[in-house]
């Protein structure tokens, strides 16, 4: 049961080291190793796929992966799967094909991570809610009040439900989750070329799981537009996803990676983005093909960092004009952007920390935006608003990837509280609870306005605080130091 205690996390900038790490096999030793361990903290893993101290543990750490059986089922709810809480995303999505001709109501770039992982920070696609929204129930193992005993307990509806679909591990130890399932659909893609956001946005009465990418330097949109379809899977589905794997999952990250880690020459990076990299997308090639074929990328394939940030569809085509503002004084080179790009920022509005790390650092992939419809959850970063107003806007996520490794990530990890300060103060921008992290207490007590409901509910289930760790604590406290 109690393995090495030194573990690196998928983007290989987070080693772990608890006292303990176990991986048990049945929730019967997770319930033992809970009571021989009732002074300590608990944490759990899933297949390491964040870039915080989220994971992190001083005393316990639980690798559930053995926890991993999935049972489908119909109810007056209708499709159903309950899943073990390490069960990886693909083998879920792989026995809900098998079985029964099912897949997931949302499915994401990866499928790499647990679907406890995944839904406790939030994990979403593009077009439809976050998986979080989808959970029915939740059985996690706490303490019982009455006696300190691990005990494990349902948790199916109202209030507690909606803080157990995103809760960062703080509740308890999530055991398995009863998830929405529906039947296999298909799905046509094919690439445009927009040179402003709002025609993006047009689109997507036509392709609602449309994801489009902002290329840095050329500063126009490339979008993936996508839509349900009853169409028969196209003929040449085949070579196109051949295609779309050797080009974009694999020659663009060799280039990428060759530029930023051999060549390390800010202009040849820009001239790549620019006239290179743009020529490797066909456009207006319509292609149908099944759902997990269509929506899911091989984006772990090269060890990479991540800072996600989401704002509401009202205030996203500022925030991303305001973001080509700061990136462009962070690399230090004034770009001629297109007419349709409006210059947000000027001389009197400068803001210092940027002027600071000018030059420090250029961008070096394409920058993801996804819509995400708004959660039934008190804290996933899609969860309702604080204006009422815009309670119910969608949001969008803005990926920022970087490929630099060792010391060389260190300009990247300096612009990134940078940048998270400046979207979040200006466009109420929420950071991805399992990537890159720049808030401190007192920003994400204003921007979650069901925070204080979450937190009274966690207190419920973990009175003395087994479950937390200093990062979760220091989300939690609302001060202004960063966490």
């Amino acid at each position: 049961m109690k393995a090495e205690t030194h573990v690196t996390n998928f983007g290989r900038n987070l080693t772990l080291t608890p006292k303990h790490l176990y991986t048990p096999r049945t929730e019967r030793e997770v319930l033992d190793i809970m009571n021989r361990h009732a002074c300590d903290t608990i944490r759990c893993v899933g297949r390491l796929h964040s870039w915080n101290a989220i994971l992190q543990s001083s005393d316990v750490l639980l690798d559930l992966k053995y926890l991993n059986v999935v049972q489908t089922g119909n109810d007056e709810t209708g499709k159903f799967a309950v899943v073990g809480a390490g069960c990886q995303i693909k083998h879920l999505i792989s026995e809900l094909k098998v079985s029964r001709q099912w897949t997931l109501p949302s499915l994401g770039f990866i499928t790499e991570q647990t679907i406890a992982g995944a839904i406790s920070t939030g994990t979403h696609g593009s077009g439809k809610h976050s998986l979080s929204h989808y959970v029915q129930s939740v059985r996690i193992a706490i303490y019982d009040p009455r006696n300190g005993q691990a005990v494990i307990t349902e948790i199916s509806s109202g209030d507690d439900l909606r803080a157990a679909r995103c809760s960062l591990g703080c509740l308890g130890i999530i055991l398995s989750v009863k998830i929405e399932a529906r039947a296999t659909y298909r799905v046509e893609e094919h690439f445009r070329v927009y040179s402003n956001i709002e025609d993006v946005l047009s689109a997507e009465q036509q392709f609602p799981l449309q994801q489009f990418y902002l290329v840095p330097w050329k500063w126009n949109y490339f979008a993936q537009h996508r839509r349900e379809t009853t169409d028969q899977a196209s003929s040449l589905a085949w070579l196109y996803h051949q295609y779309r794997f050797w080009v974009f999952d694999v020659t663009l990250h060799l280039l990428i990676l060759f530029l930023t880690r051999a060549l390390r020459i800010a202009a040849c990076t820009r001239f790549a983005f620019k006239w290179i990299i743009p020529s490797f997308v066909i456009r207006k090639w319509a292609v149908v093909s099944g759902a997990s074929e269509q929506l899911v990328m091989e984006h772990e394939l090269f060890h990479h960092i991540e800072l996600e940030l989401f704002v509401q569809r009202s205030k996203l085509p500022a925030a991303m004009n305001s973001l080509i503002s700061s990136l462009e004084t962070l690399g230090g080179k004034q770009i001629n952007r297109p007419n349709s790009v409006t210059q947000l920022s000027n001389p009197e509005s400068t803001n210092p920390d940027l002027d600071r790390l000018r030059g420090k650092y250029c961008h070096h992939y394409p920058i993801c935006i996804r819509k995400v419809l708004t959660d039934d959850t008190l804290i996933s970063m899609a969860s309702p608003g604080a204006d009422p107003a815009t309670k119910s806007e969608p949001w969008y996520s803005i990926t920022l990837t970087n490929l630099h490794r060792g010391k060389n990530r260190s300009p990247f990890m300096e612009v990134m509280p940078v940048l998270t300060c400046e979207l979040s103060q200006k466009y109420g921008a929420r950071t991805h609870w399992g990537k890159l992290f720049g808030m401190s207490g007192s920003e994400i007590a204003n921007l979650y306005p069901q925070l204080t409901t979450f937190l009274a509910i966690r207190k419920n289930y973990d009175p003395l605080n087994r479950f937390q760790n200093q990062w979760t604590k220091k989300c939690f406290t609302k001060n202004d130091n960063k966490t």
